[in-house]
């Protein structure tokens, strides 16, 4: 770039960091004031309200204090928040630039794109455009050239005649580059080779075209999203609810969307990054949370992730067989079709299960004795399986006696692959109002009989009168080149362009006679800045692991944190799991606990798959030679 145009920008960047600086200033004065004033009024509220109520002259009197105290809490917190991004935005006021001329228009206007916009309170002109705003899709999807968008007021036309991308950190501008393509090469591939943290990152510097795509899809339409593991689809997800709330906030709101998720480690992971692009968080909801209503706490509960172990540790068996039954959709239609016998009946638990144990009696075309008993057995000895407990909770949401989540606007469906054609129909009837983002992968999908990989069915299930959008982010970002390779050949996919050219190291497979002192070796010597996840293929692995790790690296104080449960959070940097509760998860370095052998790869080669690309730059698989 010519110096004088280096110091053009530099120039500006000068410019925008004194007009934010200013306005930082006067806003904190401001908040201090409110917040000033919000600690006096509950003073007065204490010193002048009755402490106790008694008359109605003191109820009228509470309530005048606590509705001003409401008020003025809402404008302090509204004033923390603009203090917040402004004090952001001196560190980091912009990260890209387009010139546009609009047809008609004599001059090009200059767009600076950046996490927050910033209007200058003097001038009224706004200095840096949200991300999310009309205008600045122009830098995520047009080249120099011919471009156009879309806003109120109707399709803007004109050129790009200049695309600038930034790196600016702590207000000091590190290196620019003028661009012709939506994300500068060296941009991406400089983030990717960052080490991540233990929650999702913000992309909006990186964003590509179809992500783009599926982030600015309008709120009225319902989305399914498909690519390969390390696509994105996650943080599509989320930065398209930031999107929505941004450009529907008359009608649109955090508590009238929710984030579905199988655990709470998914949850945490996801927790931050709303309100790091300047929206509340929104309802984050587990699945299994939704099923577990009602049921008699005498009944011991068998949990989504039991049921899964069961099923790789079992290729066949009875028990296999009923999974396979009871989630078909012969048993769902079956279902329907004699729930006119009981309306009007109540819908408890008792009386959901008697109806329950009743239908399958009448489902013989399908099941025989053995299969009825069998679950009769179960139930009768207080154990409900977690096929069971779908049908249970399904039942009074078909007989209306579960009424559904009517005032849900939104609802965003991670990994859902992964449920059940029966599962999903509980979704799709709980909220009945709400529109839907699926984010979806066939290929990542933990087991056959638990899973839905046909996308035509799931279009099918989130359709609506105007039918479902379907995007497909066609490139992998997360892993390296030769972990892509190594990962994508597992499930027979030989195709580069599925991902990103990023150099880096070879996956590693070290057969070793003690698995443990080698992977103790290979902790010492990864950086402890970078998050490292021991995954194992069961929960029993992970337990073994447990008892030959202990608690800390050998000769070091870095503590190893075991996730052998669905409600905990990620807290560390060395982390021992089981691959199914490191789904949507990412790290710097993936070592396998490889003690299965080579049939039990064949059989579950997407479990390999998802091991491979859970790592960002190095990939260790660590068995132990055989005696």
């Amino acid at each position: 770039m010519e110096k004088e145009i280096l110091q053009q920008e530099l120039t500006h960047l000068e410019e925008i960091k004194e007009h934010i600086e200013a306005q930082l200033k006067e806003e904190t004065e401001s908040r201090n004031a409110q917040q000033e004033g919000l600690v006096q009024k509950r003073r007065e509220m204490w010193e002048e309200c009755a402490h106790g109520v008694n008359d109605f002259d003191d109820i009228v009197s509470m309530n005048a204090y606590d509705e001003t105290l409401r008020e003025k809490y809402g404008h302090f917190i509204r004033k923390e928040e603009s203090v917040r991004q402004l004090s952001y935005l001196k560190e980091t006021p912009y990260f890209g630039r387009i010139d546009f001329l609009e047809n008609g228009e004599r001059f090009a206007e200059e767009i600076y794109i950046g996490r927050y916009g910033f209007r200058n309170k003097k001038t009224r002109e706004y200095e840096v455009y949200d991300w999310r705003t009309p205008i600045a899709s122009l830098f995520y999807d047009s080249g120099i050239g011919e471009a156009g968008y879309h806003c109120p007021a109707g399709a803007i036309t004109g050129e790009v005649t200049c695309k600038r991308q930034y790196k600016i950190e702590n207000g000091e501008l590190k290196y620019c580059y003028d661009t012709n393509v939506a994300v500068q090469d060296e941009v991406l591939e400089e983030v990717l080779a960052e080490n991540t943290d233990k929650v999702l990152r913000v992309i909006i510097d990186t964003i590509t075209r179809d992500q783009n795509q599926a982030i600015r899809q309008p709120h009225a339409l319902n989305m399914l999203v498909t690519g390969p593991a390390g696509s994105g689809k996650t943080s599509v997800g989320m930065h398209r609810l930031a999107y929505l709330l941004y450009h529907n906030r008359e009608y649109l709101h955090a508590e009238k969307i929710v984030v579905l998720s199988r655990n709470q480690i998914f949850s945490s992971y996801v927790s931050e990054i709303l309100p790091e692009l300047g929206e509340e968080n929104v309802q984050e909801i587990l699945f299994d949370s939704l099923i577990n209503r009602g049921i008699a706490k005498e009944y011991r509960k068998y949990d989504y992730y039991e049921q899964v172990e069961y099923l790789l540790k079992h290729e066949d068996g009875l028990r296999r067989k009923i999974i396979e039954l009871k989630y078909s959709e012969d048993f769902l239609r079956f279902l329907k079709d004699y729930k006119r016998l009981f309306r009007g009946e109540k819908t408890d638990f008792e009386t959901i299960l008697k109806f329950y144990l009743y239908l399958l009696n009448g489902f013989t075309e399908y099941a025989c004795p053995e299969v009825i008993n069998y679950t009769k057995n179960k139930i009768r000895r207080g154990k409900l399986y977690y096929e069971d407990m779908l049908v249970i909770a399904y039942l009074p949401i078909l007989l209306g006696g579960i009424k559904p989540m009517e005032e849900i606007s939104h609802v965003v469906l991670d990994e859902a692959q992964d449920y059940s054609f029966l599962q999903l129909q509980i979704i799709r009837m709980l909220f009945p109002k709400a529109h839907f983002t699926i984010l979806a992968d066939a290929n990542q999908a933990i087991h056959p009989l638990t899973s839905t990989t046909d996308m035509k069915k799931m279009s099918k299930i989130f359709s609506t009168q105007y039918g479902i959008k379907e995007v497909t982010l066609s490139k992998s970002y997360r892993s390296t080149a030769p972990i892509n390779e190594f990962a994508f050949a597992l499930i027979g996919i030989h195709n580069p362009d599925l991902y990103v050219d990023r150099d880096g190291k070879t996956p590693e497979v070290r057969v070793v006679k003690n698995r443990r002192q080698e992977i103790m070796q290979l902790l010492r010597e990864i950086p402890g800045d970078k998050s490292v996840a021991i995954l194992t293929a069961d929960l029993d692995s992970a337990r073994y692991a447990q008892q030959k790790l202990g608690t800390h690296v050998e000769k070091t104080e870095r503590p190893i944190q075991y996730l052998l449960k669905a409600n905990k959070y990620l807290e560390e940097k060395i982390v021992v799991m089981p691959i199914l509760l490191a789904k949507g998860l990412e790290f710097d370095v993936v070592i396998v606990w490889d003690d299965r052998d080579e049939d039990y790869w064949r059989y579950n080669k997407n479990l390999k798959y998802l091991m491979c690309t859970r790592a960002l730059h190095e990939l260790y698989f660590v068995p132990e030679e055989k005696e």
